[in-house]
């Protein structure tokens, strides 16, 4: 098994983003970010592996609707605490009614997927910038999440692998890990399985989804963290803390 991976009852592709190389001979700490699908079907168990590996903050990107179907077992007065950063996108409910749709087909589907990447870019910069606020300046080790830990996570990680100086190729091949570990939604394993093929455009993780982000950010600035910094409105100060909270030096053996 992939050793950057937790395994968990709960939850499937929650797994450490530490230990990547950047472009300029750093590479990132192990142990202090991680990202996941949905955490709200944790066992006692698995709340106790994530105690014991120090998380102290949960992001949470789901929406109000999906944190009211699915809560989570965490809050301000937990550990780890809670950090809600809602984003509205395809949630369940959503996500049913959409393959419902008379004759829709598996492409339609994933031009809407892909389509969402695009808004994630423009439309919800606020709350990106506070979740890079939480890892330069929050309580880490930290995790961030969202229903299956591929879209809206996926989006953050590019952002924070990219600000790290950790190249598109690599960023990319942890993205596509999720096709590798992600079981689907448990709360709707019954409608899931009935829809396979259908559906596959919004269980897996596709380089288009991605570089439908990419694109997007390049179209605005030369670089991702010009892109954090004059978009997003990050403090380059805040950037420059992430680096240091983050990087270590490394030798090749």
């Amino acid at each position: 098994m992939n050793n950057r991976l937790l395994e968990l009852d709960g939850a499937s592709n929650f797994r450490d983003l530490g230990g990547y190389e950047t472009g300029d001979g750093m590479r990132l700490k192990k142990g202090l970010i991680f990202r996941s699908d949905s955490l709200s079907y944790l066992s006692s168990d698995d709340i106790k592996k994530i105690q014991d590996i120090g998380i102290k903050t949960v992001c949470d990107f789901r929406s109000d609707i999906e944190m009211k179907e699915s809560p989570s077992p965490f809050s301000s007065s937990t550990i780890p605490k809670l950090n809600h950063l809602p984003i509205k996108t395809l949630g369940t409910q959503d996500l049913r009614e959409l393959s419902a749709k008379e004759n829709v087909t598996s492409q339609e589907l994933a031009n809407e997927l892909q389509e969402h990447y695009v808004l994630y870019v423009n439309q919800h910069k606020k709350v990106y910038c506070e979740f890079i606020n939480t890892i330069a300046n929050g309580e880490i080790p930290l995790v961030f999440h969202c229903f299956a830990g591929k879209d809206r996570t996926g989006y953050g990680a590019l952002l924070f692998l990219s600000i790290m100086g950790v190249k598109k190729e690599i960023i990319i091949e942890d993205y596509l890990l999720t096709n590798q570990f992600y079981k689907g939604p448990l709360v709707s394993e019954e409608w899931r399985d009935s829809n396979s093929e259908l559906l596959k455009p919004l269980f897996e993780a596709r380089i288009d989804y991605l570089n439908a982000a990419f694109d997007e950010i390049f179209k605005k600035s030369n670089n991702i963290e010009d892109f954090v910094i004059n978009e997003l409105q990050v403090d380059i100060k805040t950037v420059d803390n992430m680096k240091r909270r983050q990087l270590e030096y490394f030798i090749l053996l």
